[in-house]
């Protein structure tokens, strides 16, 4: 479960001085910002590891925090430092409501909608509080909550609760990887190189560091100044999204006569609900001897060998799935045919809010959607790239000619009178032509944040 506090900055020297405690290694006066600390939980053991040590204990709590360039603004950092520069990074410094239009977020999603005071200014620091129990959860807030308004530091003037959806196995409760749509999540992780995790393997080259922690090394920014605060830092794109479940499952049945609603699901999302890819099992999805783990990413449009679902007739060229058309599908952003599409890639770290969709109580009046961070260290080269080119631009793919109407289905911002999805058929068939949809995704809040290291938080704290 995770809860997020909006914060907005009272007393600027007492904020810093918050900041400090929030790093200073002492636990019984404020919770501390999580480290990168390995926990040894649910991994296999990482670099420099001894794979005979004892596993760690996870923490019964998780702490994050990300500053908006308004709130560096306001806790005194930019007049305090001179050499403040975020040169490459004009977005961050822009802001997520000036830059709304670039990545779709209009009509319905636009920042004029935005609650909670998202975009107004005031949306200063973000501080996200996960928890492994609602008793850690209400623990940990409470602390958090005196410490912000101690001497004036903080003003909470918004949260929010997100927690895994649950479904009952053995007559208990138990957290799923679901999202409200109905669809399993956090199948496709990004694996950077170096990197203690393992995760299951496909066919991309592992992530450099730089693209998701700034680095020295980086190819394509420059580290933001002063130095101790720019390195080892990251971005994060916060969004609060409402997902319209209802409109989702009426469109799916009102194309029935066309397609089966499950098969539609699953052309909209490049899986079936349960997980398992299309372009490994495009007629079930419950295929004969099941599909290991580890092959539920290993698939291509086109094989090196030029085999392969080069139209998309077994997968539709859905712009989430960027990443798999490497081989021989070149898409925008890609460099050259063959070549990578890592440079655009994320981390993708949210939860659901609101209640699991019950179908027998469809129209209960209350919302869904889900609270995350799309975290990268460019928001411009890859949140914006993504949103803006892969999901709603229809110059996309190569040497598939999309519909120039056409947006990503379930992500994309649709106008009913021009959008469409387009269904390839095997063997010539004429295309399923889906129209006249409306958006199942809204905006409801954004930020773009700055993720500090531990000591960039030390040196703000430090700062006179």
């Amino acid at each position: 479960m995770v809860r997020h506090f909006l914060l907005t900055v009272g007393v600027p020297a007492e904020a810093g001085r918050l900041l400090g405690r929030f790093v200073s290694g002492n636990e019984s006066d404020a919770p501390q910002i999580t480290t990168a600390e390995d926990w040894h939980v649910g991994f296999e053991p990482g670099p420099g590891d001894n794979p005979d040590d004892v596993s760690r204990r996870k923490p019964d709590y998780c702490l994050n925090l990300g500053i908006t360039w308004p709130g560096l603004v306001a806790l005194g950092i930019k007049d305090r430092v001179p050499t403040l520069s975020f040169k490459s990074f004009g977005a961050f410094v822009a802001g997520a409501a000036e830059r709304a239009k670039l990545v779709g977020d209009t009509g319905a999603s636009d920042p004029q909608h935005w609650i909670g005071g998202f975009g107004a200014g005031g949306d200063h620091v973000l501080i996200t509080l996960h928890a492994m129990s609602p008793s850690a959860m209400a623990a940990y807030s409470e602390r958090l909550s005196a410490l912000f308004v101690e001497g004036g530091a903080f003003r909470e003037i918004w949260r929010a609760d997100g927690m895994a959806l649950m479904e009952v196995k053995d007559g208990e409760p138990v957290p799923t990887f679901k999202v409200h749509f109905g669809y399993t999540d956090g199948i496709s992780m990004t694996t950077i190189r170096g990197g203690p995790e393992r995760y299951p393997p496909d066919h991309q080259q592992p992530c450099e560091p730089w693209l998701f922690v700034l680095r020295d090394d980086a190819e394509n920014y420059l580290m933001p100044e002063p130095r101790e605060l720019g390195l080892n830092g990251s971005f994060a794109v916060f969004k609060m999204i409402k997902t319209d479940v209802v409109g989702f499952e009426s469109f799916l049945r009102s194309n029935k006569d066309k397609i089966d609603p499950e098969l539609l699901a699953a052309k909209i999302c490049g899986r079936w609900r349960n997980g398992v890819p299309l372009a490994l099992s495009p007629e079930t999805d419950r295929p004969e001897g099941g599909i290991i783990p580890e092959q539920l990413n290993n698939f291509e449009y086109v094989n090196a060998d030029g085999s392969g679902d080069s139209q998309g007739s077994a997968l539709p060229c859905r712009r989430a799935h960027a990443p798999h058309q490497s081989a021989g599908q070149p898409v925008t952003g890609q460099g050259q045919p063959g070549g990578s599409n890592n440079t655009h890639r994320l981390i993708r770290r949210g939860l659901p809010y609101g209640p699991v969709y019950d179908p027998a109580q469809p129209h209960d009046g209350i919302e869904r959607g889900l609270l995350g961070y799309f975290i990268n260290s460019s928001i411009e080269n890859q949140y914006e790239f993504v949103l803006g080119h892969w999901v709603n631009d229809s110059e996309f793919a190569g040497s598939v000619r999309l519909n120039p109407k056409s947006r990503d289905p379930m992500i994309g911002t649709q106008d009913p009178a021009e959008s469409i999805f387009v269904i390839p058929q095997a063997n010539g068939g004429a295309p399923i032509k889906i129209t006249g949809f409306s958006s199942f995704v809204a905006t409801r809040a954004a930020a773009y944040c700055f993720l500090p290291s531990i000591t960039a938080m030390k040196f703000i704290a430090n700062l006179k």
